[in-house]
């Protein structure tokens, strides 16, 4: 054999021998086939949670919240019912009410009403020249008496031979919704007490803390 023949049959050998090793040699794993497989699965998971919460936060955000009551140990219960269920009828602040109406009673004479079963926590009819209406029945239940009182804000003839609200106090009403100090700056202009309520911020302070 000659020498060239030597390289050429070695050559063949050699090329047998890788095509042998290449076959018997597991192929490699695709780097991107594994990082789709690996992030598909998260990618699904974070989807399908996310679908999951999503009710729970609508339902959330729907809901809306109850007026707020008046809870104060400045205040008798009956006051605190007749504040709140006033506030719920007119969109007035809770609090603004349950100062307004520590303003108008407070201490052992309102311990003392509520004793009597008076629940006119507003002075509804007691004037100068005479008490109007204060022996009718509405005014023996925080609430009735509350749903009368809110009737005469509104100018409605609920207060038996009072007569209408004026002007000043139906305005108090025009205020609903807005801020604090905007219904006690109202309630202290509309003239309903001749000194015009200069404790009331104070008060109503202490009723919102």
């Amino acid at each position: 054999m000659s020498y060239t023949d030597a390289l050429a049959q070695i050559s063949q050998i050699q090329s047998q021998i890788t095509a042998l090793t290449t076959a018997f040699t597991p192929p490699a794993a695709s780097p991107t086939a594994s990082s789709t497989a690996t992030t598909t699965p998260a990618t699904s998971f974070a989807d399908q949670l996310a679908m999951a919460q999503a009710p729970a936060q609508t339902d959330m955000t729907s809901m809306t919240d109850a007026p707020s009551g008046v809870t104060s140990g400045l205040l008798t219960s009956g006051q605190q019912q007749f504040a709140s269920q006033l506030a719920a009828d007119t969109g007035l602040s809770p609090q603004v009410v349950g100062a307004w109406v520590l303003a108008e009673e407070s201490g052992g004479a309102a311990t003392a009403r509520q004793g009597a079963g008076n629940n006119d926590w507003l002075n509804i009819g007691y004037t100068d020249g005479g008490t109007y209406g204060s022996a009718d029945s509405v005014w023996s239940n925080p609430t009735t008496a509350a749903n009368a009182t809110a009737g005469w804000l509104q100018g409605q003839n609920t207060i038996p031979g009072y007569g209408a609200a004026s002007s000043g106090i139906q305005a108090i009403l025009g205020t609903a919704g807005q801020p604090p100090a905007t219904q006690v700056a109202a309630i202290q202009q509309s003239g309903w007490a001749s000194s015009g309520y200069p404790d009331l911020p104070a008060l109503y302070s202490q009723i919102a803390t």
